[in-house]
């Protein structure tokens, strides 16, 4: 047998065993397989054809998350919502899902770092909340929820980090294999075979929460257990716990985007909401606007001279523009499949060069050697790769030879990194959902729509700006981000961003101290109010500066949401801190 054939063999044999596996799960919560499909006739939460379209909607998440997130698909606003439709509880999953998306907005895995996985916790929650039967749409009832989902994506985060960071790391030494054999048709296979691997890291606990929702005795069960006085007295301090957890997310936000210059701004978005009740959508308007007079010198500056710096070089004309739109849609979809520890995006930039370095290579060993080299390590922000695509593709075009590609990709990944993970993952990003959640809370569907019409034009916008600012100017280009011009639109969305982070954190980091006590002449004294008298919200406020305190001071966010965790819990327990 050929030796290519055995390890082919070989793979799909792992990918199978790995699928038995995640179906044997269903014996832990059953007590025969007999019963998985039939129970969702007779009274299980969760049926069959909504298990089928959970799963496909996260094959979907999977191979678009691992592209620049074109469709906005990560983001919990969204999932959550889709997966309320489908398990018919559509008004108990868009405010869940607003409510997550507030705890993950500011944590987004970047580089090369993992972190919780917000796609799991979404779609089990939203699971629970169907086999728990909630029907109403209050966070107060639904904070328990946010609480245990924050586990659940911890714990994703390690499969992913066994199965699929570390994982895939076959898949491109696989391609170098093929490499060698001049089989380059063969990368984009085996770069959707290493994100199916991704896919079946986040595949484990969703399967794990539908095997207890398809068992009509385990959701009884499950069902009678949370009426018991004592389990409503836990997951009411489990509420209050769910309650804080936004400040994590919104505080590491904070970290990320916050410099002195921007105090006035923060203060402005907490008086705003606090004290003048001025939803999140008006605030945005409102401080945008003003941010656009303090920088409209710069910006205007910025728009009317970028590009005319540059010299642009007469070049051959070999690729077509049907050959820009591929590499484009390519990067668009694909521009992280298989992505691992070892070469990061590499494979998945190999696969994005293969259609170019055909129509530039006619020697197969010059066509062999190209593609190792786009095989090498490789990782920057997904949204800013197509400017090096476009950059690369203008420069081998041109007759430039490896050791120049080289030092471009090396050169721009670090800065081009930092800027778009700023730029978008940390501030655009942040401000889109954001606003979604908030309008989410109140007006239900709007909410992911309003999010989404903020997301997907722009991203995709830029990105097809930057390919063609690339191709058009070739290594150029860099002298426009050399010349720090470039930084005055991070400024800007950073200082929107951060009154946004005040707005929603006093907004929805929602405890309350409900504690009474007895005033002169026997008069109950709600201290809240007294509070509320004195500086509106600043509970919220304190919880949100503590948490952004303790990461100025190095604390990790896991740790800060532990400590908070505790802190919530045990004050909720108590009857210190509860929610409105």
């Amino acid at each position: 047998m050929p030796k290519w054939d055995r390890r082919k063999i070989l793979m799909l044999g792992v990918n199978v065993a790995i699928i038995i596996g995640l179906l044997l799960v269903k014996t832990v919560f059953a007590t025969s397989i007999g019963t998985l499909f039939p129970a969702a006739a007779t009274g299980a939460a969760i049926t069959v054809l909504q298990l089928i379209a959970i799963i496909i909607l996260l094959l979907v998440i999977v191979y678009t998350f691992l592209g620049f997130n074109p469709f906005g698909l990560t983001e919990p606003l969204v999932i959550g919502t889709i997966v309320g439709f489908i398990l018919g509880i559509p008004d108990v999953g868009i405010v869940l899902a607003a409510m997550l998306e507030l705890v993950y907005l500011g944590i987004f895995p970047i580089g090369g770092a993992a972190a919780p996985n917000a796609v799991v916790a979404t779609i089990t929650a939203v699971m629970f909340a169907k086999i728990l039967g909630i029907t109403s749409v209050s966070t107060k009832d639904l904070s328990s929820l946010v609480a245990i989902a924050v586990p659940v994506g911890l714990l994703t985060m390690y499969i992913e980090i066994v199965l699929a960071r570390m994982g895939c790391v076959f898949y491109s030494h696989w391609a170098d294999r093929e490499i060698d054999k001049g089989n380059i048709g063969r990368i984009g296979i085996i770069a959707a075979l290493g994100t199916f691997q991704w896919f079946i890291a986040y595949l484990i606990p969703v399967l794990a929460m539908a095997a207890l929702g398809m068992n009509q005795a385990a959701v009884e069960q499950i069902r009678s257990f949370v009426t018991n006085p004592t389990v409503k007295t836990v997951l009411s301090a489990l509420g209050v716990a769910g309650a804080l957890m936004p400040a994590i997310g919104l505080a590491w936000l904070l970290k990320l985007t916050y410099t002195k210059e921007m105090l006035p701004w923060f203060i402005l978005g907490y008086v705003l909401v606090a004290y003048l009740k001025i939803p999140i959508l008006g605030i945005a308007l409102f401080i945008g606007g003003l941010i656009f007079l303090v920088w409209r010198k710069e910006l205007w500056e910025l728009f009317t001279t970028t590009g005319t710096e540059t010299q642009v070089a007469e070049r051959p004309k070999i690729l077509s523009k049907n050959d820009l739109v591929k590499a484009f849609l390519k990067t668009a979809f694909a521009s992280q499949w298989a992505w691992n520890y070892e070469r990061m995006q590499g494979t998945a930039y190999a696969f994005i060069m293969t259609h170019i370095e055909k129509k530039l290579r006619k020697d197969i060993e010059e066509l062999k050697s190209w593609m190792k080299l786009h095989n090498e390590f490789f990782n920057t922000n997904p949204i800013m790769i197509p400017l090096i695509v476009g950059i690369d593709v203008a420069i081998e075009e041109g007759g430039g030879n490896q050791d120049i590609v080289r030092s471009l990709k090396a050169s721009l990944m670090g800065p081009l990194a930092g800027l778009g993970d700023g730029m978008f993952w940390f501030t655009w990003r942040p401000i889109a959902f954001g606003i979604g959640a908030s309008i989410a809370m109140t007006a239900g569907v709007l909410g992911p729509i309003v999010a989404l019409v903020l997301w997907i034009p722009v991203v995709w916008f830029v990105a097809w700006l930057l390919l063609q600012l690339g191709y058009k100017y070739g290594f150029n280009i860099v002298t426009i981000f050399q010349s720090g011009k470039i930084e005055v639109i991070r400024t800007v969305a950073a200082t929107l961003a951060v009154a946004i982070i005040a707005a929603l954190g006093v907004t929805y980091v929602n405890v309350i101290v409900p504690v009474k006590i007895t005033g002169m002449h026997g008069a109950a004294i709600s201290i809240q109010s007294a509070i509320d008298k004195i500086m509106p919200r600043l509970i919220p406020l304190l919880f949100l500066l503590g948490a952004f305190g303790l990461m100025k001071k190095g604390v990790s966010p896991v740790k800060v949401l532990g400590l908070y965790f505790l802190i919530g819990f045990v004050l909720g327990l108590i009857g210190v801190l509860g929610t409105p």
